[in-house]
């Protein structure tokens, strides 16, 4: 026999068991066993005792008082974690000096909102960030800025990035993060 004889035989071979393999999966199939459904595990559905000792319906108190003790439980005012954050004096600051410690932040976080991010611009080597400038914009103004630069007297640079630019206000010590802006501004 040559090499291409053998292979036809090796197929044929392989052929006749597959098909005996098939032949004899199909002769001895069964149909299943068809069984109905039953509760192995937990209580039995009738052991549950809902009705009393003149078959009428129990009424359980102790759940409805439980139920009842919640629903009047008194919970605490969710904190807003939007909220500008609001530092505490180290003095015996009283209300009226935390609502205008809040104040203060709220101006000094208004006026950063008033920012515009145009532009970032790489200067020198990749390593040096000092080099990273930011166009701003703020009104009709045009500021030019690197990072630890001060705009406007009170504003400081800490961070420039691509996508933003965090300005911190010096007297507050509010900080606000400036997107770059896609759309234009309006002149």
């Amino acid at each position: 026999m040559n090499g291409r004889q053998r292979k036809v035989a090796a197929l044929a071979v392989l052929g006749l068991t597959w098909a005996g393999l098939l032949a004899w999966q199909f002769l001895t199939w069964e149909e299943p066993i068809r069984v109905p459904l039953t509760n192995v595990s937990g209580p039995k559905a009738g052991a549950l005792q809902t009705r009393g000792a003149s078959g009428t319906l129990h009424v359980q108190l102790e759940l409805l008082a439980a139920a009842r003790s919640q629903r009047e439980m008194v919970f605490a005012t969710p904190r807003n974690i939007f909220a500008l954050p609001v530092v505490a004096g180290t003095g015996e600051g009283g209300p009226a000096e935390l609502s205008d410690l809040a104040l203060r932040q709220q101006a000094a976080a208004a006026e950063l909102a008033q920012f515009h991010y145009l532009g970032f611009v790489r200067m020198g080597e990749p390593w040096q960030k000092k080099q990273d400038l930011a166009v701003l914009t703020k009104n009709d103004d045009l500021h030019l800025v690197k990072k630890g630069e001060t705009v406007e007297n009170h504003v400081l640079v800490k961070a420039i990035t691509q996508e933003a630019v965090t300005l911190q206000d010096r007297d507050s010590r509010v900080e606000y993060t400036v997107m770059l802006s896609e759309e234009p501004v309006t002149q």
